[in-house]
């Protein structure tokens, strides 16, 4: 090593997340480097990532690459050993072909490869590098079967906690983490009442409260809570290969191990069954195309329910420059033919109008399940739920800043901590100011009169229509699956002008198709329970 004493190269520190390591063991990478280098007179730059040592595209080792653009600059490349470099063979082959062009050694605390000036220190290179790919293979087999079998047993084995959860480390099983929990199960209950996913974050996000990462709620992410089966208690685990298509390569499920009851469930089993039911019925094929923001035509009572009766393809709304608005035609091309689809347009006032006296007259509506106003303790509850949330939330972000905000005033925090920092204390006034508004309208109920329910029963397909269309949207919507409407002209009257008479009074149809009960709702005697 005295050869080497007192030159001038780049310190490569890598840490492996699929192995498990984090900060600590890079730090203890960087203190065990620094003084192997002032031990030599060896003065570097510093090059650090997290990253799987098996990362197959060097592409996704970004501080690698720039060591190599930069590597003209070194007289060697420093690193705690070979495989933390690369244990991979086409990476080790480049590292080595760039070393070999700029003259540049590698120095470990145990080994230096003079990869330029000695065949001896090639081959050696060529054989550690080898043997570092084949043990990374062999540990990969041997964790992907350790991994499996925890599976089975119930343990969380992949991946960070799902939202409401946390890994107990002596167990390896999640556990209840309470103040998201009780999120969760808001979600769940808002999405059984019939709100939207879309509505529901809007909700959440209004009232300061936050995702495990600090983010605001988006719609997709209250999907993901809903579908996911760890609420119900099951542990889901995939096995995965890796597969090469073309020139790109994919990861293909090879196995599916499912592991019920493998935790405390947050959800009932029959709730979980009955909000995915209702999911997969309320979206179809695409669980977005009901809660799109209509934000052209603005809210309407028929919104994302209507569909052509001939081709069954979704029917657009078009508004026009004096506000009318209209029913486009369809116009599509028909299934199995070369034929387009000739059902033509109507405003929209006069389908609203037959819709909503089919909604009158259809006797299967109960209109008190979604009309009646709640109680005043049926509304407290809900307030107080709020509240409680919110409380837990600052709870939270209290202590969370209590025990970050010192560090991160010192600058001793790396800028993923220092950025959440950021976040939670524009959090904390939002949610203090959610806080005092719920105490608010609690108190404010608690004082006002009560509330007559009876009397509001009364007529109560009127109030329904003097709702906001937003609203009456919302209540169609928990019932109501899809609108088929069809308006078919013969050629002599299509051809006419649009503002033709006896075009505009051409009659059209439409058929109003309920939801189903969902099985959970079916009593052992064939008869119906409430949802």
């Amino acid at each position: 090593m005295d050869e080497n004493t007192g030159i001038f190269g780049a310190l490569y520190l890598r840490i492996s997340r699929s192995k498990g390591e984090n900060e600590d063991t890079l730090q203890n990478h960087r203190e065990l480097m620094e003084e192997f280098c002032r031990e030599h007179d060896y003065t570097f730059e510093v090059y650090e990532e997290i990253v799987s040592g098996g990362k197959h595209q060097l592409e996704a080792r970004p501080q690698l690459q720039k060591l190599l653009r930069n590597l003209g600059r070194y007289q060697a490349i420093f690193a705690v050993s070979l495989d933390r470099l690369s244990r991979n063979g086409l990476i080790s082959q480049i590292i080595k072909k760039e070393c070999i062009e700029h003259d540049v050694k590698i120095i470990t605390p145990t080994q230096a490869f003079d990869l330029a000036g000695s065949e001896a220190s090639r081959h050696l290179y060529d054989i550690s590098s080898l043997y570092a790919a084949m043990e990374y293979e062999m540990i990969g087999r041997r964790t992907k079967v350790n991994k499996m079998q925890r599976a089975r047993r119930g343990e969380h084995v992949s991946g960070r906690a799902a939202y409401g959860y946390w890994r107990n480390p002596d167990t390896r099983k999640l556990e209840i983490y309470e103040p998201e929990a009780g999120i969760v199960r808001y979600i769940f209950r808002l999405y059984l009442q019939g709100m939207s996913c879309r509505k529901i974050a809007d909700k959440l996000n209004g009232d300061g409260l936050k995702t495990q990462q600090l983010h605001d709620f988006l719609p997709i992410t209250i999907q993901q809570i809903l579908r996911n089966p760890v609420y119900k208690g099951t542990l889901v685990f995939q096995n995965r290969q890796r597969i090469k298509k073309g020139q790109v390569y994919r990861y293909k499920i090879v196995e599916t191990i499912v592991t019920e009851d493998a935790h405390p469930a947050l959800i009932p089993v029959e709730e979980w069954e009955r909000a995915n039911w209702y999911k997969m019925e309320r979206g179809g094929a695409d669980p977005f195309t009901r809660e799109r923001p209509a934000d052209k035509t603005g809210a309407t009572l028929l919104k994302d329910l209507l569909f052509c009766g001939i081709c069954g393809r979704k029917l657009k709304i078009h508004k026009k420059s004096n506000g009318t608005l209209l029913i486009m035609p369809c116009r599509k091309e028909l299934p199995d033919s070369d034929m387009k689809c000739n059902n033509q347009g109507v405003k929209l006032q006069p389908l609203e109008e037959e819709v909503l006296q089919q909604l009158q007259n259809d006797k299967r509506l109960q209109w008190d399940q979604h009309l009646q106003p709640q109680e005043q303790t049926s509304i407290l509850m809900d307030l107080h739920e709020r509240l409680m949330l919110i409380e837990q939330q600052l709870r939270e972000n209290k202590e969370e800043q209590a025990e970050l905000l010192e560090p991160a005033l010192a600058r001793e925090l790396p800028y993923k901590l220092l950025k959440r920092v950021h976040t939670r204390v524009k959090q904390h006034p939002i949610l203090q100011e959610s806080r005092d508004k719920i105490r608010k309208q609690v108190r404010d109920i608690a004082t006002g009169p009560q509330l007559d329910v009876k009397a509001h029963r009364i007529g109560l397909f009127e109030h329904f229509k003097s709702l906001p269309a937003e609203q009456q949207n919302e209540i169609l919507k928990q019932r109501v699956k899809r609108i088929y409407y069809v308006r078919v002209m013969p050629e002599e009257i299509r051809k006419q002008s649009t503002k033709s008479p006896e075009r505009q009074a051409y009659p059209f149809r439409c058929t109003i198709e309920y939801f189903d009960i969902p099985p959970a709702a079916i009593q052992k005697d064939g008869s119906h329970k409430e949802v």
